[in-house]
């Protein structure tokens, strides 16, 4: 559950592979764990994506991730807070309330389990995921954006 998952929810293309969300579900920190259950059941290099908020949920699975070397990266959002919650709090009433977030450093929270892992931008993140993906065991990618969500299309 956050912004970028949102808009791959809603442009992803099944040919090109497998997408799983807990959308709608009020699945916040399901991202990781479940990538990580996919990873190792799979054998395959999957990729979870979440946003910050959402990350601390699934803080304790990048131990099981080490543990079993598996082939999963982690994509987190960190734009500072609950970005979606921004998003409907500004559209509402021109205002948020509680949805800034003390958070970790996240790179060096998973330098901690010895697992690689870096910081990008919107600019290099294509790379730098092309990077984690290719690299056998864990990987985590930060990327610094605050990202903005689409108007509901019932509205245009």
């Amino acid at each position: 559950m956050t912004i970028a998952a949102y808009w791959a929810w809603s442009a992803w293309d099944p040919r090109e592979g497998g997408f799983h969300s807990a959308q709608g579900s009020g699945g916040l920190g399901f991202a990781f764990p479940a990538a990580l259950a996919a990873a190792v059941g799979s054998g395959r290099h999957t990729l979870a994506v979440s946003g910050d908020g959402g990350a601390m949920y699934g803080i304790a699975e990048l131990a099981a991730a080490r543990q079993h070397d598996a082939d999963v990266t982690w994509l987190i959002v960190d734009d500072g807070g609950y970005g979606i919650l921004r998003e409907y709090m500004t559209d509402a009433f021109d205002r948020t309330t509680a949805t800034e977030l003390a958070r970790p450093d996240f790179v060096a929270l998973a330098g901690a389990f010895g697992i690689p892992a870096r910081h990008t931008d919107p600019e290099h993140l294509r790379d730098t995921l092309a990077e984690a993906l290719a690299t056998p065991g864990p990987s985590v990618v930060v990327l610094g954006a605050t990202l903005q969500m689409f108007a509901p299309t019932h509205l245009s």
